[in-house]
C-alpha cells in the first residue's frame, strides 16, 4: 500500500479494519470464546456481529452510503437469520454462495486505491457472520469445529488427498484441465509457496467450501435422497459452483471438483469433522496452484 502512495492514514485505517475482522474471524476457532458467547442473549450478540461491520468498512475507506447500507444488510441477513429460522439453511447458502461467486466483497468495499487490499475485509466480516451464526443460533450446531486438526483427522485428510490425486490425474489429463507449471529454481521459494498455499487455503478458502457443503449441505442432502444420491449431488452441486473459474463454462474445472468434491465429502465422513476435509482439500489447492497451471 506505501508503494501505492496511498496516505499513511488510510493504511493504518485499513489494517486496523483488516486486524478486527480477521481477529474475529480466527476466534470463531476458540471453544472458550464460543462458549462465552453462546451465554450472552442471541439477538444481542447478532446486533453486535452487524454493526461491527460498517464500523471496518467506514476503517477500510468508506465509499458511498449504499455501500455501507448493503454491507450492514448482508451481515443482519446472515447474523439474524437463524434465529428466526434455526433449522433452515437454503436461504443462508444462496446469499452467501451469491456474495462468495459474484466477488460481492471488491464492489462494496470501494477505495479510491485500486491495490489497496479491502475486499478481504468485507469476505472476513462476512465469513466470520456466517461461522458464530452457525455455531451459535443453528440446530443442529455444527460439531467438532476448530482450526487446529487431530491426529485421526490428519490420517484421513491425508490419505483421501493422495487417493484424490491419481484419479484427478487420470481425468485430468485427457481432458487437458491443466498442464505442469514451471517451479521456482530456488528450493526455499518452493517450500515458501508450497507453505503458504496450504495455509492460506486451508484457513479461508478450504474452511469456507466445506463448511457450506459438507457441514451444512451434505448431511440434508443425504437425509433427503439418500446416502449414496446424497454424496453424488454434493458433489454435483459443487462442481458447479466452479463453472464460473476462469472462464466460463469451464467444464474442464467442474468436471476435476465434482469429483473431488466427493473425495472431500469421503474424509469428512471419516472423521465427522470439516478439518479433515479441509485438509484434504487444501493439500489438493496446494497441487493446483503451485506445481499445475489450469
Amino acid at each position: 500500500m506505501h508503494q501505492q502512495n496511498i496516505p499513511s492514514g488510510q493504511i493504518a485505517g485499513i489494517l486496523a479494519a483488516f486486524l478486527i475482522e480477521a481477529g474475529l474471524f480466527l476466534s470463531t476457532g476458540s471453544s472458550t470464546w464460543v462458549a462465552r458467547l453462546r451465554r450472552q442473549p442471541p439477538a444481542r450478540v447478532a446486533a453486535v456481529l452487524t454493526f461491527i461491520t460498517p464500523l471496518t468498512w467506514l476503517l477500510a475507506g468508506g465509499g458511498a452510503w449504499w455501500q455501507m447500507a448493503a454491507t450492514t444488510a448482508i451481515t443482519a441477513a446472515i447474523a439474524y437469520w437463524y434465529l428466526l429460522f434455526p433449522e433452515t439453511d437454503t436461504p443462508v447458502l444462496i446469499l452467501y454462495g451469491a456474495l462468495a461467486l459474484g466477488k460481492a466483497s471488491a464492489l462494496i468495499y470501494f477505495a479510491p486505491w485500486p491495490k489497496a487490499p479491502t475486499p478481504i475485509i468485507g469476505e472476513f466480516a462476512w465469513l466470520r457472520t456466517l461461522l458464530f451464526a452457525v455455531l451459535l443460533f443453528r440446530r443442529p450446531l455444527l460439531g467438532k469445529f476448530g482450526f487446529i486438526p487431530t491426529r485421526q483427522e490428519w490420517v484421513q485428510g491425508v490419505k483421501w488427498f493422495v487417493l484424490f490425486i491419481p484419479v484427478a490425474l487420470a481425468v485430468g489429463i485427457p481432458i487437458g484441465f491443466a498442464k505442469l507449471r514451471t517451479l521456482p529454481s530456488d528450493p526455499a521459494k518452493l517450500a515458501l509457496a508450497v507453505v503458504g498455499t496450504f495455509f492460506g487455503h486451508y484457513i479461508f478458502v478450504a474452511l469456507r467450501e466445506e463448511i457450506l457443503f459438507r457441514g451444512m449441505m451434505l448431511g440434508k442432502l443425504k437425509a433427503a435422497l439418500g446416502e449414496w444420491q446424497g454424496m453424488i449431488s454434493g458433489a454435483l452441486l459443487f462442481g458447479m459452483v466452479h463453472l464460473p473459474f476462469g472462464k466460463f463454462p469451464n467444464w474442464r474445472f467442474a468436471l476435476v471438483a465434482a469429483i473431488a468434491g466427493w473425495f472431500y465429502a469421503k474424509s469428512y465422513e471419516a472423521t465427522g469433522s470439516v478439518r479433515s476435509a479441509m485438509l484434504t482439500h487444501a493439500l489438493t489447492n496446494v497441487v493446483a496452484r503451485v506445481f499445475l497451471s489450469t
